[in-house]
């Protein structure tokens, strides 16, 4: 079976006859930078030294299924939030960094301004804010959206073409989780004890024209796959209590619009879903996919949601970065033994850290060939 078609049944949640049918995804975005030779700062400000190093990394260590296909500078940028970058703010072999402090002070004037103005011309403010340098013009946020988009057709057009299947088709984040990281996190989470229905408002009236802009949007580019990164809406940040009445609704309507499209929602998963995750099994079978990064009990997650939703991970970071490769290898066996009956796939637990042993990269990468 090629990458493309291990990826399609570990979607169809069929039970693997193989081993070597599951597929495997080092989530690396930073860390083939010094296996290739580069600096945190060239592949961060050049999208071909990042993308070389993918070449670079899949010759000295092995090929994999799955790939990122979007750069460090372009993932920054669509997360939406204040930034450090290596070879500028940082050194340039530190990773980029998020800086989350808030962006307004009074949510009684801010969060009627966004129900006047709208998510999308609100966020489009944020936006110029944050950069570097900040836009004073419209027109130059537009002309970053089209090098983000250029960039990330690229990107995937690259990885299919070394027979790797894209992590994803397209991203957004929830305007709950967006506004959470926009607004911080202590602030916010006042805001929901102090006045939750001025957020709510903002939620319940532009999630949907979101997800139908976006979803009109995958259509026409045939795409299938959608990443939703719901950061804020774990176990831990939120009691299963106020998932239940602040999250859950409008998460789950927006999965099933792209559900009702054909479109996969994949949750990128960090922090501990384990006591969300029965909420899932509400929603049509095989619609998500979970990337679990270790906060959440694979085991447990697994157990489940098998026969019903994917899953993926979850290679810890620290195992990857200060283990063994038998260690790995013993961790992997656990992983595909647990895994068999299907809807699985071999990952790390969200990123593969800068600091990876080779040996323990390449234990990891060729464990299942």
């Amino acid at each position: 079976m090629n990458s493309f078609e291990k990826y399609g049944k570990m979607l169809s949640l069929e039970p693997y006859a193989d081993r070597r049918e599951i597929p495997v995804f080092p989530h690396m975005l930073t860390a083939e930078a010094p296996i290739a030779g580069y600096t945190q700062a060239e592949v961060y400000d050049d999208l071909n030294k990042w993308l070389d190093s993918i070449d670079k990394t899949v010759k000295a260590i092995g090929t994999y299924d799955v790939s990122c296909s979007v750069g460090p500078r372009d993932t920054v940028f669509i997360e939406g939030l204040k930034s450090r970058r290596p070879g500028h703010e940082l050194d340039e072999n530190a990773c980029f960094q998020f800086v989350e402090t808030p962006d307004f002070d009074d949510p009684d004037t801010e969060y009627p301004r966004i129900m006047q103005m709208g998510w999308d011309a609100w966020y489009a403010e944020h936006l110029m804010k944050i950069q570097h340098p900040p836009m004073t013009d419209p027109n130059q946020l537009g002309a970053r959206f089209g090098e983000f988009v250029a960039n990330a057709t690229r990107g995937a057009q690259f990885v299919v073409e070394r027979g790797m299947v894209p992590w994803f088709d397209n991203a957004y984040i929830p305007i709950f989780d967006g506004l959470w990281l926009i607004r911080s996190m202590e602030e916010f989470v006042m805001d929901l004890y102090d006045d939750p229905g001025q957020i709510m408002d903002i939620i319940n009236t532009y999630q949907p024209q979101q997800d139908e802009k976006n979803i009109a949007m995958m259509k026409q580019a045939n795409m299938t796959r959608a990443a939703n990164f719901a950061m804020r809406s774990s176990a831990t940040f939120l009691s299963p209590e106020m998932f239940e009445e602040y999250a859950w609704p409008a998460l789950r309507d927006t999965i099933n619009r792209y559900a009702a499209a054909g479109i996969t929602t994949i949750v990128h998963a960090d922090g501990n879903w384990l006591p969300m995750l029965p909420y899932f099994l509400e929603l049509p079978r095989g619609c998500c996919h979970f990337e679990l990064d270790g906060a959440t009990d694979i085991q447990a997650a697994y157990d489940i949601l098998c026969g019903h939703h994917s899953i993926r991970g979850d290679v810890p970071a620290t195992m990857l970065a200060f283990g063994s490769a038998d260690e790995v290898s013993e961790y992997c066996e656990k992983l595909v033994t647990m895994g068999m009956k299907g809807g699985f796939m071999l990952s790390s637990g969200c990123e593969v850290p800068t600091n990876v042993k080779p040996e323990n990269l390449k234990a990891f990468i060729n464990f299942l060939k």
